[in-house]
């Protein structure tokens, strides 16, 4: 079953992901895509989590902490690039 914490965290970064990929899309900030698909696959993880709770739960908690791990190399990827472009 999920907890009520899952489904509102799950609410919360889908209205935020809408708000960065308006942001994105007007050219209001930077072309950042490794950002924003580390917050994309957060928001599938976060997915993930509550699907768990109804069907197949060792295969979502597979994707859940998978998807975190991709993340995180995404944002490794976007503050690699950030540094690099930086420095010239």
């Amino acid at each position: 079953m999920y907890q009520l914490s899952e489904v509102l965290n799950l609410i919360f970064d889908s209205i935020g992901l809408l708000i960065l990929v308006r942001l994105f899309w007007l050219g209001l900030i930077p072309n950042y895509k490794f950002l924003l698909l580390g917050f994309l696959c957060i928001w599938f993880s976060n997915i993930f989590t509550v699907v768990e709770g109804y069907c197949f739960p060792d295969l979502f908690n597979l994707l859940e902490h998978s998807f975190y791990f991709f993340s995180s190399v995404f944002f490794l990827i976007s503050v690699k690039k950030e540094i690099l472009v930086s420095a010239h």
